[in-house]
């Protein structure tokens, strides 16, 4: 049995940090073409709608940008931890 696992060796599955390279890799390129001062003003102006329309930013906005070959574009996909705000949240803010 052990002469056959000597064969199977090379066909094992990746390890965690091999996959975590690969995805890091993936990303870099991703990103590679975004103006990463421009994305932070982004961020910030997406934080100011947020309290505009009555919702408090609860933790870490993170922006995600991902480059689509076949039409040569770029999406960027924001993920938002709100909470609606009280009204009197709203009533103490406008004192």
């Amino acid at each position: 049995m052990v002469f056959l696992n000597m064969f199977n060796k090379d066909k094992e599955r990746p390890t965690a940090a091999t996959a975590d390279d690969r995805l890091s890799l993936v990303l870099s390129y991703q990103r590679s073409d975004i103006d990463e001062r421009k994305l932070k003003k982004f961020q910030g102006r997406l934080i100011e709608l947020c309290d505009e329309f009555g919702y408090d930013v609860v933790g870490q906005v993170e922006i995600r940008p991902q480059s689509r070959q076949r039409d040569n574009t770029t999406v960027l996909n924001a993920s938002i931890p709100v909470r609606l705000r009280d009204s009197e949240d709203e009533k103490r803010a406008g004192s």
